[in-house]
Protein backbone atom coordinates (compact mmCIF):
# COMPACT_ATOMS: atom_id res chain seq x y z
CA UNK A 1 0.00 0.00 0.00
CA UNK A 2 1.57 3.26 -1.39
CA UNK A 3 1.36 5.95 1.36
CA UNK A 4 0.21 9.48 0.13
CA UNK A 5 2.98 12.07 -0.32
CA UNK A 6 3.47 13.84 2.45
CA UNK A 7 6.05 16.44 1.33
CA UNK A 8 6.07 20.00 1.79
CA UNK A 9 7.68 21.24 -0.99
CA UNK A 10 8.46 24.69 -2.71
CA UNK A 11 6.23 24.67 -5.44
CA UNK A 12 2.92 24.17 -3.19
CA UNK A 13 4.07 27.32 -1.12
CA UNK A 14 3.03 31.07 -1.75
CA UNK A 15 6.59 33.04 -1.69
CA UNK A 16 6.15 35.78 -3.29
CA UNK A 17 4.32 38.90 -2.68
CA UNK A 18 2.94 38.84 -5.77
CA UNK A 19 1.12 36.02 -4.99
CA UNK A 20 0.48 36.97 -2.09
CA UNK A 21 -1.36 40.22 -3.57
CA UNK A 22 -3.46 37.97 -6.05
CA UNK A 23 -5.23 36.25 -2.71
CA UNK A 24 -6.06 39.11 -0.93
CA UNK A 25 -6.85 40.91 -3.94
CA UNK A 26 -9.78 37.81 -4.21
CA UNK A 27 -13.32 38.45 -2.53
CA UNK A 28 -13.55 35.01 -1.79
CA UNK A 29 -12.76 33.73 2.02
CA UNK A 30 -14.17 31.13 5.11
CA UNK A 31 -13.74 31.84 8.18
CA UNK A 32 -14.50 30.10 11.25
CA UNK A 33 -13.55 30.56 15.41
CA UNK A 34 -10.03 29.09 14.67
CA UNK A 35 -8.98 30.34 11.32
CA UNK A 36 -9.58 32.68 8.33
CA UNK A 37 -8.75 31.61 4.82
CA UNK A 38 -8.53 33.94 1.83
CA UNK A 39 -8.30 32.11 -1.80
CA UNK A 40 -8.17 32.45 -5.49
CA UNK A 41 -8.59 29.83 -8.21
CA UNK A 42 -4.91 29.18 -9.50
CA UNK A 43 -4.01 26.86 -12.99
CA UNK A 44 -2.22 24.29 -11.35
CA UNK A 45 -3.47 20.70 -10.39
CA UNK A 46 -2.11 21.77 -6.62
CA UNK A 47 -3.42 24.32 -3.67
CA UNK A 48 -0.47 26.27 -2.54
CA UNK A 49 -0.38 27.92 0.72
CA UNK A 50 0.80 31.25 2.52
CA UNK A 51 0.77 31.88 5.87
CA UNK A 52 -0.09 35.54 7.58
CA UNK A 53 0.72 35.51 11.24
CA UNK A 54 0.91 38.44 12.43
CA UNK A 55 2.02 40.34 15.91
CA UNK A 56 -1.13 40.87 16.90
CA UNK A 57 -1.42 36.73 17.46
CA UNK A 58 1.77 37.00 19.96
CA UNK A 59 4.97 36.97 19.91
CA UNK A 60 7.51 35.21 18.08
CA UNK A 61 7.17 31.79 19.94
CA UNK A 62 3.55 31.82 19.60
CA UNK A 63 3.64 32.95 16.03
CA UNK A 64 6.06 30.24 15.18
CA UNK A 65 3.91 27.82 16.55
CA UNK A 66 1.04 28.72 14.99
CA UNK A 67 2.66 28.38 11.59
CA UNK A 68 4.26 25.13 12.44
CA UNK A 69 0.82 23.58 13.08
CA UNK A 70 -0.98 25.04 10.03
CA UNK A 71 1.99 23.40 7.62
CA UNK A 72 1.55 20.21 9.40
CA UNK A 73 -2.05 20.48 9.08
CA UNK A 74 -1.75 21.45 5.63
CA UNK A 75 1.06 18.73 4.47
CA UNK A 76 -1.13 15.61 6.15
CA UNK A 77 -4.33 16.14 4.70
CA UNK A 78 -2.92 18.11 1.03
CA UNK A 79 -4.30 14.68 -1.20
CA UNK A 80 -7.38 15.64 0.45
CA UNK A 81 -8.14 19.23 0.15
CA UNK A 82 -9.30 20.51 -3.07
CA UNK A 83 -6.89 21.15 -5.69
CA UNK A 84 -6.46 24.32 -7.84
CA UNK A 85 -6.51 26.77 -5.33
CA UNK A 86 -4.20 29.38 -3.49
CA UNK A 87 -4.69 29.96 -0.34
CA UNK A 88 -3.64 32.08 2.56
CA UNK A 89 -4.34 31.18 6.09
CA UNK A 90 -4.33 33.12 9.41
CA UNK A 91 -5.37 32.66 12.75
CA UNK A 92 -8.74 34.26 14.27
CA UNK A 93 -7.59 36.56 16.68
CA UNK A 94 -7.89 34.96 20.40
CA UNK A 95 -7.85 31.18 19.19
CA UNK A 96 -5.79 28.98 21.08
CA UNK A 97 -3.32 26.88 18.69
CA UNK A 98 -4.73 23.32 18.68
CA UNK A 99 -3.53 20.80 16.46
CA UNK A 100 -6.41 18.69 15.95
CA UNK A 101 -9.52 21.91 16.16
CA UNK A 102 -7.12 23.36 13.54
CA UNK A 103 -6.75 19.71 11.20
CA UNK A 104 -10.35 19.92 10.83
CA UNK A 105 -11.11 23.68 10.32
CA UNK A 106 -8.91 23.76 7.05
CA UNK A 107 -10.13 20.90 5.75
CA UNK A 108 -13.63 22.44 6.68
CA UNK A 109 -12.97 26.08 5.51
CA UNK A 110 -11.08 24.64 2.15
CA UNK A 111 -13.85 22.66 1.05
CA UNK A 112 -16.09 25.86 1.76
CA UNK A 113 -13.72 28.01 -0.31
CA UNK A 114 -13.64 25.56 -2.89
CA UNK A 115 -17.13 25.21 -3.44
CA UNK A 116 -17.34 29.21 -3.28
CA UNK A 117 -14.36 29.24 -6.14
CA UNK A 118 -15.41 26.74 -8.58
CA UNK A 119 -19.27 27.92 -8.77
CA UNK A 120 -20.15 28.47 -12.04
CA UNK A 121 -21.72 32.04 -12.06
CA UNK A 122 -25.17 32.66 -13.63
CA UNK A 123 -25.08 35.75 -15.28
CA UNK A 124 -28.48 37.25 -17.36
Amino acid sequence: MDKPDQSFPKSIRLLRQCQFDQVHASQYFAADEILVIKGTGNDSAQTRLGLSVSRKVGNAVVRNRWKRVIREAFRKQKSELPAGLDIVVRPRKGAIYRYDEIFRSLKILTDHLARRIHKPSIRK
